[in-house]
């Protein structure tokens, strides 16, 4: 989004003149730095909560469980580094996209493992849900349908992709 023309009074104005995307920018990766804490608290519960079935499901749960174990070890590298000033903005995108498709891959395979009782919501028998999280412990349905947000909200997959291959792999710009 550009304004042309726009004034702000000098006292309102956040950061250098001219550098909004900078301030937003950095907004968006402070975001995105701690983002990946909620990818693996939700992708451990998910282990917890799935019980894989045959061949192809204990696989797929395999994947789970070592996505959920990537997210832990990167993160956790990302917050060091970041805890020593050291900003990683790919390496962030990196965990965004990881947690956010690993979140809704899992939650797809766990629905369509459970089939037609994916669709049931187990509100009576659900644990407590702290911090208003009960949307956590839903149907399997309501858990993949609200895993789309994820791959929204501080940047889409696609942008993720972007920043990865431009300031990572190093590809030219389309």
């Amino acid at each position: 989004m550009f304004f042309t023309d726009a004034r702000v009074p000098a006292e309102n104005l956040v950061g250098e003149l001219d550098g909004g995307w900078r301030v937003a920018h950095g907004s968006l990766g402070h975001e995105r730095a701690m983002l990946w804490l909620d990818y693996a608290n939700l992708l451990d519960q998910l282990t917890t909560d799935y019980t894989p079935n045959g061949v192809l499901e204990r696989d797929r749960y395999a994947t789970l469980v070592m996505d959920a174990r990537a997210m832990r070890l990167l993160g956790s590298a990302a917050t060091a580094r970041a805890a020593r000033g050291e900003e990683d903005v790919p390496a962030q995108s990196v965990l965004k996209l990881l947690g956010s498709e690993a979140l809704q891959r899992a939650a797809e395979d766990a629905l369509n493992a459970k089939g037609a009782d994916g669709l049931v919501h187990p509100a009576i028998t659900a644990p407590f849900a702290p911090l208003n999280l009960d949307d956590y412990y839903g149907s399997w349905f309501d858990r993949y349908a609200r895993s789309f947000a994820g791959t929204i909200a501080g940047g889409t997959s696609e942008i993720q992709r972007n920043i990865i291959a431009e300031r990572i792999l190093g590809l030219p710009r389309n």
